[in-house]
Formats: C-alpha cells, structure tokens, sequence
C-alpha cells in the first residue's frame, strides 16, 4: 500500500505533539514537518547559555490540569526524568495597596485577608442571584454572581497572569469553563465549588500515570521544559525541515501544494499548527473566508526578563507574584523560579526570576530596565543580578473573546467541506495551555483517521 504523504506546519508543541499522535497510528505514513525558525519547540524554551537555568516560555504543569501531557510523558517513558515541587507551600502574593499580600491558604487567612473581602459579602448573597444562560465575559460573569471587589482583587490578576488579556474582554466559558458549568448546573458557583470539592475527596489523589505523583504537584523536568519537545523530536519517526517560511497552501483533486520560499511540498493531508495569525495568512489566497475569521483573534505578547543571583536576595518565598490592572505597573508578574525548581539551582543560595511585562515592543534595554525597576519597588531587590536573559515573546497568547469557541467549531467545520484533509492544531481553538494544545493535536490525529 502506498504511505500517505501527511505535512505539518510549525515545530512547535502542537505540530510535535500531532506528529508523535500520527506516528502512533497503524496507518503507512510518511511525515514531514516545515518550521519557520532554526529552532523546534516553539514557545517551550529552556536557555542554559547565561549560566542558569531560564525558562523562556511556559515552564510548570500542574497534574491534575495536565491530564494528557501526563499520558504523552507516560508514553514517552519521561517519568523518570520528571521533577516536582512538593513538600513546601507554593504561596502566591498579589502586589496590592502598595505592598505584597500573600493570598489565603487556609479558612483561618481567607477570613483575615484583604484580598477576600468580596468573596465574603458575596458568599451569603451569590446563591440566590439568578442565571444567564450564553456567553459573556469574565468581568461580567464575576459582577454578576459576585461583586465589583472580587473582579477587581482576583479575577483581574488572575486573567493577567493565565492569559495575558483583559478581564472585559474574554470569555468566561472559554477561559473559566467549570465556573460557567457550575452555574448552569446547580444554579450557583458557590454550590458547585462544595460539590466538586466533595467529589475530589472521593477520588484517588495520585496521577494515575505516574505512580506516586500527586494531583496537587507543580512538575517540570530535570532538564527543563524543554526536554519535553526534545524527547518528541528524538522519538517521533518523521523527516524535519527548518527555515522554511510557508507562504502558501493549495488543494486540488491529487491533494495538497504547499508553497515555500525555496520549494513546493506535495501532501496528502495538511496539518496547520501555525500561531493564528500567521495561520490566518497561509489561508489566505485558497480560502479567504477562513483567513478572515482567524484574522479576528487578537492575540497579546508577553516580554520575559529572566534575571539570576549567585546569592539569596527573596524577602518571601512561594511561587511569585502578581500585579492587577489597577495598580498600572509596567511588570505583569514575577515567578520565584529558585524556590519553586530549586532541583534546578546550581547551588543552595541561588536565586532565579522570571519577570513578565506586557509586550509593547519596547526595546531590550528599556524591557530589562523596567523589570529590574520592578522587583526594586516590589521586592526591594536593588542588587544587580549575575546573569540577564530577554525574549519577546510576540503574539504568544491569543485573546478569547464572547462566543469564541463556537466561532472555533464552525471555523473547523468550514474548512473540512471547503478544504477535505486539511487539520487545524494551536493554542486559538480550544485552549492556550500547553496540555490543551497536545489534546487538540491528538483530537486532530482522530478526525483525520475517519476521512482515510
């Protein structure tokens, strides 16, 4: 029989993961896979080149919401090369009023703090507030069943930190799911928090594909999170060409023409695992309807200033920080990378920053500045680091909107009728997480295999 000639467009976590789930098939197939840059992996990116340990991009998995990264490690045989922070509370802080509060972990400091005030005032009121059936965004959903203070205090920061947007712009059931379901479920959010909260008690509380890993565990790897797309490449069989800008898709009735700058790739079946926009653009001469839709997902980026010392200069320790909207600070959030890996610590006294900012397309000295300005105001930090480390992340976070995920599913069932065998895989369809990319890829991987 002859092999299928299958494509994939875009090296990053979502082409890789739809490689390795095609290469897993019992289909006769070839693969080959075109990536822009000179580099594999995408967004995932672990730099050693400064003397420490920098994350670029993404760089913790949570178990218990990485449920198919956790079945892709398991069937890379990566779970001895897993590391995980554990034993120590991973304490988040919110910098607030002009200081830093740790927010609650216990019942006794969530009626202490400031930070929840509103979810006391509305605790005795949000169950008897009336439903609303469709979309809306977060901030509405939040006023709505909660108040103006919990938008304000959590949501806000907690939108800025996950997903780099706007809390009046995104969709509450595309980015915060289980809090819509609760809603249209059991009538309120508070009664379904106690409901699945009951529900978690009753299950096993350890990853049922690594053994004696819990759900609770914050988890990366010995090498970095980069190890992850490494380990993808190594064992997926599939032919890689990098440096190759595709400019151009075509379908006629033998199948596919995809266009480079240096040459024509025939296929079989395509699989696009482009950003959206650029996404958007390959789409855009054979069917500009398409392109038109994906054209409206906006998508923010995000400036990542990675800063190390040979010494301990953290007046708290945890996970990090966050700044909400109100506070119009130039630094978005810093993660305390030494204390959440400190595996990954060249020695005991090290310490290791990621300081996020919103991409204006500011220069790097203007970037590093503003970073190092932040942690001065915030952490009163005034020492200079050992090692610097800058990358602007562009475009890296695309913005779901009101209705966005129906405009997703009818966007996909478009494309099927007008372009058969053509795949969509990415952090616009479904989720931006890195476990929701692998999920789509492998959904993908199952469409397919009903057209064949």
């Amino acid at each position: 029989m002859k092999k299928k000639q299958i494509i994939i467009i875009g090296g990053g976590i979502s082409g890789l993961s739809t490689a390795w789930y095609l290469s897993r098939t019992t289909q006769p197939i070839e693969i080959l896979l075109l990536e822009k840059s000179s580099r594999f992996g995408g967004w995932l990116h672990t730099d050693h080149t400064k003397g420490f340990h920098f994350e670029k991009g993404p760089r913790t998995f949570k178990v218990d919401k990485s449920p198919s990264t956790m079945q892709l490690i398991q069937e890379l045989g990566l779970e001895n090369e897993l590391i995980w922070s554990q034993s120590k509370p991973h304490h988040r802080y919110l910098w607030h009023e002009k200081e830093l509060h740790r927010f609650p972990t216990n019942p006794i400091s969530f009626f202490m703090s400031p930070l929840t005030k509103g979810f006391l005032k509305a605790a005795f009121t949000e169950w008897r507030r009336p439903g609303k059936e469709g979309d809306e965004t977060v901030y509405e959903f939040v006023l709505r069943r909660f108040n103006y203070d919990v938008a304000r205090l959590f949501f806000d920061p907690l939108v800025v930190g996950i997903f780099g947007g706007d809390i009046r712009k995104i969709s509450v059931r595309a980015c915060f799911p289980m809090l819509k379901s609760w809603e249209e479920q059991y009538g309120c959010v508070t009664k379904g928090f106690w409901h699945h909260w009951k529900k978690k008690k009753e299950i096993s509380s350890c990853s049922e594909h690594v053994p004696g890993l819990p759900l609770s565990a914050i988890f990366s790897f010995k090498q970095g999170i980069e190890q992850l797309t490494q380990r993808l490449l190594a064992q997926t069989p599939l032919t890689c060409h990098s440096g190759q800008e595709i400019q151009g898709i075509s379908r006629d009735e033998e199948g596919f023409e995809v266009h480079s700058q240096t040459r024509t790739y025939r296929a079989d079946a395509v699989f696009c695992a482009l950003p959206v926009r650029e996404a958007a653009e390959l789409f855009q001469q054979c069917v500009p309807e398409i392109a038109r839709e994906l054209h409206r997902v906006p998508s923010e980026g995000i400036t990542v200033v990675n800063v190390g010392y040979d010494h301990s200069v953290l007046p708290v320790q945890g996970f990090g920080y966050l700044t909400p909207t109100y506070s119009h600070e130039d630094v978005l959030g810093v993660v305390f990378d030494s204390s959440v890996f400190p595996q990954l610590n060249r020695h005991a006294q090290e310490t290791r920053l990621t300081i996020k900012l919103e991409d204006k397309g500011k220069s790097e000295a203007w970037s590093i500045d503003a970073a190092l300005k932040g942690i001065r105001k915030h952490l009163n930090i005034s020492q200079n680091p050992t090692a610097i480390s800058f990358k602007r992340n562009i475009r890296a976070i695309p913005q779901y909107g009101v209705g966005h995920l129906d405009k997703m599913a009818a966007l996909k069932e478009d494309l099927s009728k007008k372009m058969p065998g053509c795949f969509l895989v990415g952090n616009y369809l479904t989720g931006v997480s890195v476990d929701q990319c692998i999920a789509r890829a492998k959904q993908a991987v199952s469409e397919w295999l009903l057209t064949i």
